[in-house]
C-alpha cells in the first residue's frame, strides 16, 4: 500500500511546482523501501510574480487549491520521491530527495513561495511544526517522516471559492464525515481557506489537507 501511495503521489508531482550550508553526516546503507525515481518540477502559474493583483478567476482560484493539496501533501501526506541514499542524523533517518528542481532547502522554499504566504512556508519548513520534514545536508535535501493513509472516516468534498474583495478569495471546503460502514454520511465539516494577493503573488495564507 505504502508503495503504491509513493507511485501516486509522484503522478500528481508531475503537474506540481516549479522553484525560482548544509551539515556532514555518514550515509547509511539500507535503501529506502518507498524511493521514486527521479521527478522533475514543473512550472506554476500561481508562483508568477504580478505588481499588482489582477482580476483573479474563479477557475483559477480552484486551480490554485489543488496544487496547493498536492505541495501540502509532501509535509503531511507523503514525502517527496526519494533515491535509494541514506543518512542517518539526530536519531533520525533521513532519504535523499530526488526531484529535479527542487535540490536544495532553498530551492524548496522557492516552490512553496508559489503556494502558500511566506509565514506558512517558514511554519512548513521550521523542521517541528510538519509532519514530514526536510533539511539541507551537505547541501543536498533529505527528508524524514513517513506516508500515511488518507483519512478513510472522510468521504466527498465539495470545494467552492469565494471572493470577499479584489485582492482577497476564500476557497471553502465541505468534507462528508463517514459512519463505521465507510459509506452512510454521519455529519459535515468545514474548512475556509484565504487566498489573498501578498508580496506581489496570489497564495495561500492558511492551508491543511481535509483528510
Amino acid at each position: 500500500m505504502r508503495k503504491a501511495l509513493a507511485a501516486l503521489l509522484f503522478t500528481l508531482l508531475l503537474a506540481g511546482c516549479a522553484a525560482p550550508a548544509g551539515e556532514k553526516a555518514s550515509a547509511a546503507s539500507a535503501p529506502r523501501m518507498s524511493s521514486a525515481p527521479v521527478a522533475q518540477a514543473e512550472n506554476m502559474s500561481s508562483s508568477m510574480v504580478e505588481s499588482s493583483a489582477r482580476p483573479m478567476p474563479e477557475a483559477e482560484v480552484l486551480a490554485a487549491y489543488e496544487r496547493a493539496q498536492r505541495v501540502y501533501g509532501w509535509f503531511d501526506l507523503a514525502p517527496l520521491p526519494t533515491s535509494g541514499e541514506s543518512v542517518y542524523m539526530n536519531s533520525k533517518t533521513y532519504y535523499r530527495v530526488a526531484m529535479e528542481g527542487v535540490g536544495d532547502l532553498e530551492e524548496l522554499r522557492a516552490c512553496l513561495r508559489g503556494v502558500f504566504s511566506r509565514e506558512l512556508t517558514d511554519r512548513l519548513l521550521d523542521g517541528k511544526s510538519a509532519r514530514i520534514q526536510y533539511r539541507d545536508i551537505d547541501g543536498v535535501l533529505f527528508v524524514t517522516g513517513d506516508s500515511r493513509e488518507p483519512d478513510d472516516g472522510k468521504g466527498r468534498a465539495l470545494v467552492e471559492a469565494n471572493q470577499q474583495e479584489e485582492a482577497v478569495w476564500f476557497v471553502n471546503v465541505t468534507v462528508d464525515l463517514l459512519g463505521e460502514d465507510r459509506e452512510t454520511v454521519v455529519g459535515l465539516e468545514n474548512w475556509s481557506f484565504p487566498y489573498a494577493f501578498e508580496d506581489d503573488r496570489w497564495v495561500f495564507t492558511d492551508f491543511r489537507l481535509v483528510s
